[in-house]
Parts: C-alpha cells; structure tokens; sequence
C-alpha cells in the first residue's frame, strides 16, 4: 500500500514540476540563468535518505524514464539513467549518516549537482549535442538550480520524513 502512495507522491511532483513550477519561476531569472527545478529529484532523494537506496532507484529510474518519454524525447534514457544511479549513489553514500535536517539538505544538493553534471556530461561526450563549456553550464545552470532544488528540498523535508519515517514504524510494530 506504501508503494502506491509514494508513486501517487512522485506523480504529484512530476505533474508540479511540469506544470506549476514552470508558471512560478519569474521571467528576470529565466533572463540571465536557467533555473531547473527537479522536486521529483528531491523526492527520490529523500525516498534513498529515509527508505533505501533499491527504492530510489527503482522510483529513479520510473520517473526518469517519464520525463525522457514526455519532456525529452529525442534521447530515451539519459534522465531515465542519471535519477536512478544518483539515488543510489545518494542513498548508498548517506546510509550511515544521521538523517538530519542539514545532511538531508546536503544530499539533495549534491543530488542535484550530481544529476545536472551527469545530463550535461551525456549530452556532450555521448551525443554531442550540448557544445558549451562546463563552467558557463556550472554558473548558470547547474548553481542556480541546485539552490533552488535546496530550497525545494527544505520545503519537503518535514512532510517527507514524518511520512516516511511513520510509514516504518507502524511496519515494525505490526511485524512485532
């Protein structure tokens, strides 16, 4: 039953990511950076903190392969690939650390450096579709989304752990 409210969760967050967040970035950001907000990244962020880093990457891989299929359809797999193994990095590399506010924070922003660098790093060296340098994407595209993938992140953090982590404990109480 978990499973279904979790992917009805990350489907709400595909459906804001293409939709309302699109209408709530101002235009003057847009004019001199590319902000990219990924609240679905942030979700299968937290999904490796608070579940596991098997779940994030199948829900990674799930949701990624949608936003290849509806967003970017001219090469299947690329967002598809780079959610998947960053939640399971993400997920593998966090396991032992304190699930606390600031390392939560922590994990999604390199959660999102990492995706925005692995997508650019596949778009020039495999495709070749993407021609600019890596600082110019780093500057004014990969930072100023990371900070407001941050920001998302800090948004979802509260309703996200309490969800998850209540989702747990009721299952080892029933299991005991």
């Amino acid at each position: 039953m978990q499973r279904y409210r979790i992917t009805l969760a990350l489907f709400v967050l595909f459906l804001i990511e293409g939709t309302i967040l699109k209408w709530l970035m101002p235009p003057m950001w847009q004019s001199n950076v590319l902000v990219a907000p990924h609240p679905v990244l942030v979700g299968v962020v937290l999904i490796a903190l608070f579940k596991s880093r098997h779940q994030a990457l199948g829900y990674g891989l799930a949701f990624g392969f949608l936003q290849d299929f509806i967003y970017y359809g001219h090469a299947l797999g690329v967002y598809s690939f780079s959610m998947g193994l960053v939640g399971y990095i993400i997920g593998n590399v966090f396991r032992a650390v304190p699930r606390g506010i600031v390392f939560s924070l922590t994990a999604a922003s390199l959660g999102s450096f990492a995706y925005d660098s692995l997508v650019y790093a596949i778009y020039r060296f495999f495709l070749g579709v993407v021609q600019v340098d890596y600082r110019w994407i780093f500057f004014h595209e990969i930072l100023p989304s990371l900070l407001f993938n941050a920001l998302i992140a800090l948004v979802l953090y509260m309703p996200a752990r309490k969800w998850l982590e209540r989702d747990d404990a009721s299952r080892e109480q029933a299991e005991s």
